[in-house]
């Protein structure tokens, strides 16, 4: 294995530090500290799911992703890198990761039962109380490839009314004109820098049964002063590539007719939901004038 002179390259590839709060708010406001990550593949999933749908929905490259990052994205210091976490939860000022699928369900039915509504859940960070049609239930809603449909569906529509793909991004977020342009300026450099990163997948091709595009979320290993470690590391890397290529090859094969059926559900739910925000403001603006 040519490991003598790629060290550097390699170190090329590290993962983006992304300091930010999923959802509305900021990694300032945060007051729970982020677990370590319990699972290596809830790691990888929204990842998996944003560029799933990407290619889906004719959406930019790495630019759900970038938006899931800011939505969600927490950072872990053994990998030296960010992860949209499917597991987020984020009210009342605080964003919330929750360590499994069943804690989070339980935390968003713990907020509501105290009356809290305004609620943003999983890779997405899909508002609850603005798209209150947009899962049938909290199991599909923390379900990746539901929150992450729904995600690329509302940002598709929104590009519909705006004249680029980085002010429908920023729109995700908000559509109060400071609100959206602090966002997208944070969005645009997570989409610079994951674009950036995954330019550096070529610098790791030359390294035998290595995938030379390896899976949103995986992160390379960086530099090691041992060569027979780093070679340790790039071999459990590359078997960690080629076990999550093969089980999205097997994934796609089953989701393909669930998710045309899924994407139908999404688009009727959204059109729903903006019909009612229209009514709402309408009303809103007739009390106002009334």
């Amino acid at each position: 294995m040519r490991v003598h002179g790629i060290m550097q390259l390699i170190g090329l590839a590290m993962g983006v530090a992304l300091a930010t709060l999923p959802g509305r708010g900021t990694a300032a406001t945060q007051s729970h500290a982020a677990p370590m990550l319990t699972k290596a593949e809830d790691a990888l999933v929204c990842g998996t799911e944003t560029l799933r749908q990407e290619r889906a929905q004719s959406i930019p490259d790495r630019l759900l992703h970038a938006i899931s990052l800011v939505e969600s994205g927490r950072w872990d210091n053994d990998k030296r890198a960010s992860f949209a976490w499917p597991w987020t939860v984020t009210a009342e000022g605080e964003g919330r990761f929750l360590p499994s699928k069943e804690a989070a369900i339980a935390e968003v039915t713990r907020l509501k039962a105290k009356g809290v509504t305004n609620i943003d859940v999983g890779c997405m960070q899909v508002n609850l109380q603005a798209h209150p049609d947009a899962f049938p239930n909290l199991d599909d809603a923390f379900d990746p490839a539901a929150n992450v449909a729904y995600g690329a569906r509302f940002l598709t529509e929104l590009k519909i009314g705006t004249p680029d793909w980085e002010t429908a991004a920023a729109y995700y977020h908000s559509q109060t004109p400071a609100l959206a342009a602090a966002y997208k300026a944070k969005l645009i450099a997570a989409w610079k820098e994951a674009r950036a990163r995954n330019d550096q997948r070529s610098l790791v091709a030359a390294v035998p049964g290595f995938d030379a595009e390896p899976p949103i979320g995986m992160v390379l290993p960086t530099p090691a002063q041992d060569p027979a470690q780093l070679r340790q590391s790039v071999v459990e890397a590359s078997k960690a590539a080629a076990a999550a290529t093969q089980a999205e090859r097997v994934a796609t094969l089953a989701r393909t007719v669930a998710e045309r059926v899924e994407a139908k559900r999404i688009a009727d739910a959204y059109r729903t939901a903006r019909l009612a925000e229209y009514r709402s403001h309408k009303l809103q603006m007739a009390d106002a004038h009334g």
